[in-house]
């Protein structure tokens, strides 16, 4: 067994935190759940019954990535629960920072946000990224919408499945399962191999799927929660996958194992 793993959370600096905390404090105050600075929302997220997660930075303009990797590595660099994460965005030296981010950082997850960083995943300035991220099986999350409440438009896919086309060992993870656009996401993992998606919620809108509608793609669905600030309980996400009815094998693997297995070796 994994535990519950939640491969969706921000533990972030605490100057980072508060000014995303203000963001959605003013915009959309019903995604503020937990207490936002990182030791908090460590103890909270591990009050949940989460036994391990994925920490996923994001940077929203040139130069901020690489410290912010820095600080990643630093502060969770023998932490037992959190899997620190790096970030990129295209107007950095793309293949520098993701070689630091992964290499000398060891850092084992990378996270792109098109929205907050205003870009698409295609942006052939990111093409250091996938080739590294292909090459060394690292899993990339991958925030499509740029939608300010966090929804992403069917539209919005397209850019990530001519990703996955052009990079098809890159292990992607489709962050919210593109909700509410949920059908053509699911309709691009059954069209690849290494494609994965999150069931995080956004907001308090729960994942809109069910055990139907991921038949066959079990293995490569992950448990997500968005905390600190989300709209959603972990308790209540995590009953929302034990909802459907999806077998316990199935169920073991969306709520732990396949995140696990994910940052298994390649």
């Amino acid at each position: 067994m994994s535990g519950l793993v939640d491969a969706h959370v921000h533990l972030l600096p605490d100057r980072l935190a508060a000014a995303i905390r203000r963001f959605f404090e003013e915009r959309m105050p019903s995604y503020c759940h937990y207490p936002y600075p990182w030791q908090a929302a460590r103890a909270a997220i591990a009050d949940a019954g989460v036994t391990r997660c994925w920490s996923l930075p994001y940077s929203h303009k040139p130069d901020v990535a690489a410290p912010l990797n820095r600080w990643m590595a630093e502060a969770f660099h023998d932490d037992p629960m959190v899997v620190p994460g790096g970030t990129v965005h295209p107007g950095d030296d793309v293949g520098g920072v993701v070689r630091e981010a992964l290499v000398d950082l060891r850092l084992r997850i990378l996270k792109i946000h098109c929205s907050v960083g205003a870009f698409a995943p295609d942006d052939e300035r990111l093409d250091p990224l996938w080739r590294e991220a292909s090459a060394r099986g690292t899993p990339v999350v991958v925030h499509l919408g740029h939608a300010v409440d966090g929804t992403t438009a069917a539209d919005e896919v397209r850019p990530i499945a001519a990703v996955a086309r052009r990079w098809p060992e890159a292990r992607i993870v489709v962050a919210h399962c593109g909700a509410p656009a949920v059908e053509p996401v699911l309709a691009l993992l059954r069209a690849t191999r290494a494609v994965h998606a999150d069931l995080t919620p956004v907001g308090a809108r729960l994942t809109p799927v069910d055990a139907a509608a991921l038949a066959g793609l079990e293995d490569r669905i992950l448990f997500g929660s968005d905390a600190p600030n989300t709209g959603s309980a972990i308790g209540t996400s995590v009953a929302h996958v034990r909802a459907m009815g999806l077998g316990a094998d199935a169920e073991a693997a969306v709520l732990g194992g396949n995140a696990t297995r994910l940052l298994a070796p390649h």
